[in-house]
């Protein structure tokens, strides 16, 4: 939803990798720091950071730089969270979650680029952000459960798992909401005195 208030060189595909670099980065550096804002509440940024900048820079960054994750931490750098790494981790329980990154970095992403297009959700696009933001984010929740409970041989409880993580979705939603509206305005800023 913001990537028409980005101009780097003037050239779109060059933008479009600058962007996915920045947003790579910013993944491998934050993705995995856990945030214990509630006791008994951990909250890793790395499926709120997959999903945050495709809808602020558009679907195709958001494939390149969730692709270029996956593929590093699949051949070892340790960038998932806890700072692991391994292809293991793609056929494990958490192989569901990782995954869905690119299929909700997809969505996030065309959602925001249709949504800058049509002008009455571009005035509230607080409200259109963080919607897009909370149902990108139930999409990885949905799919890592989904994959979790196949690989379980025991009763897996679907409705309890997805209650125990709706308050970090809740708050990972929020905080991704702040940063979007406020990186939002300072392209605003930035733009306004050129």
């Amino acid at each position: 939803m913001l990537r028409l208030k980005v101009n780097i060189t003037g050239n779109t595909f060059q933008d479009d990798l600058i962007l996915s670099l920045l947003s790579f980065v910013t993944l491998v550096l934050l993705g995995h720091i856990q945030l214990d804002l509630v006791e008994g509440l951990p909250i890793t940024l790395q499926s709120l950071l997959v999903v945050l900048f495709p809808l602020m820079f558009g679907m195709r960054v958001g494939l390149i730089f969730v692709s270029a994750y996956l593929l590093a931490g699949g051949f070892g750098a340790p960038v998932f969270a806890g700072n692991e790494s391994g292809w293991n981790h793609f056929l494990g329980a958490t192989g569901g979650f990782l995954l869905a990154f690119p299929i909700a970095a997809l969505i996030s992403g065309v959602a925001g680029e249709m949504a800058s297009k049509v002008p009455s959700l571009n005035r509230i696009t607080f409200i259109t952000g963080a919607v897009i933001l909370f149902m990108s984010q139930v999409i990885i929740l949905l799919l890592g459960i989904g994959w979790m409970d196949a690989l379980s041989h025991t009763s897996f409880d679907f409705n309890t798992k997805i209650t125990s993580l709706m308050p970090r979705l809740l708050v990972k939603t929020a905080l991704g909401t702040i940063v979007f509206v406020l990186i939002g305005r300072i392209l605003n800023n930035l733009n306004s005195k050129q």
